[in-house]
């Protein structure tokens, strides 16, 4: 039997799905869409299938990159589920609020206002979909708020690992083919990283997390490992998505337990080698918005 790819972009009718924009925050500052299956649900007042909120990716406003979120809000409702694409203080149509809060601090109040919203409609549970900088929002929200029983992360903080950087050599050292190749290049490595380590002592070079996480903060290691580890205790169910884009930071579908092996079972994963970032290609986009929706079908 030959596999059926998923279908992405197609239009889905509106007696399937209703969309209805809001206002949201004290101060109606905030933008969002909703979106949510026609048909009542399955049992009158159920609401035990969590809504989701789609977070901004970095400063991408609610559409997503390549409309990655309006591509999954309208399948997710076509499959009886409730979404809410929100737009940040001053990102996209949401107003900025003049204030002393970092971008952090602002997104997960911002994030907790939306959920206030929606729970005034009956709301009780929610799942956050953050890519990139969402993800590390959505982690900060869900540390701090017990209504958040699940995150999907997309591309969330990643590390190297030693079997991370053996796998990326292995790889360079395949596709170089010839034993000279590999001489002259193995060489030129060597003095490349002779002089990396010379200009880090003069003072000249980059700061080591900044070669591992290209420029991107990042929790230390033991406060990650605590902060995931406080959130699985609590029965917080979590998908974490991985792109081919990462490098030696992710290079395998079950890195994340090379360096967590306390959270293998507890935490799925899901990786796409071929992937770019932001799942520009539509294969993959795809392929991405499958996995989540049968993700989310298993947390009714």
């Amino acid at each position: 039997m030959t596999a059926t790819r998923p279908k992405v972009g197609l239009r889905i009718d509106s007696d399937v799905v209703k969309e209805q924009a809001l206002q949201l925050g004290a101060d109606g500052h905030l933008v969002g869409v909703l979106a949510r299956p026609s048909a009542p649900p399955r049992v009158a007042g159920d609401l035990a299938t969590p809504a989701v909120l789609l977070l901004n990716a970095g400063v991408i406003h609610r559409v997503g990159p390549h409309r990655l979120h309006v591509i999954l809000a309208r399948r997710l409702a076509a499959r009886g589920m409730t979404s809410l694409r929100l737009d940040l203080s001053g990102i996209g149509d949401s107003r900025p609020v003049p204030g002393a809060l970092s971008f952090r601090e602002s997104a997960v109040v911002d994030t907790r206002s939306a959920m206030d919203r929606l729970a005034a409609d009956g709301e009780r549970r929610f799942v956050l979909f953050g890519l990139c900088s969402g993800s590390d929002n959505a982690l900060a929200t869900a540390a701090v708020d017990e209504r958040v029983v699940g995150l999907v992360l997309l591309d969330p903080p990643a590390y190297p690992t030693a079997r991370s950087r053996a796998r990326k050599l292995a790889a360079r050292v395949r596709g170089l083919g010839t034993a000279r190749a590999v001489l002259t290049w193995g060489g030129a490595t060597l003095a490349r990283r002779l002089r990396a380590r010379v200009d880090a002592a003069r003072g000249r070079a980059a700061g080591e997390d900044d070669a591992v996480t290209g420029g991107r903060g990042m929790p230390a290691i033991a406060e990650y490992r605590a902060r995931l580890g406080a959130l699985v205790e609590r029965g917080v169910a979590i998908l974490m998505v991985f792109s081919g884009a990462l490098g030696e930071r992710y290079n395998a579908t079950n890195q994340l337990f090379e360096l967590f092996p306390e959270l293998r079972g507890r935490i799925e994963v899901a990786y796409f080698p071929g992937a770019n970032h932001t799942f520009t290609e539509r294969d993959a986009q795809a392929q991405l918005v499958e996995t989540v929706c049968v993700w989310m079908e298993r947390r009714r």
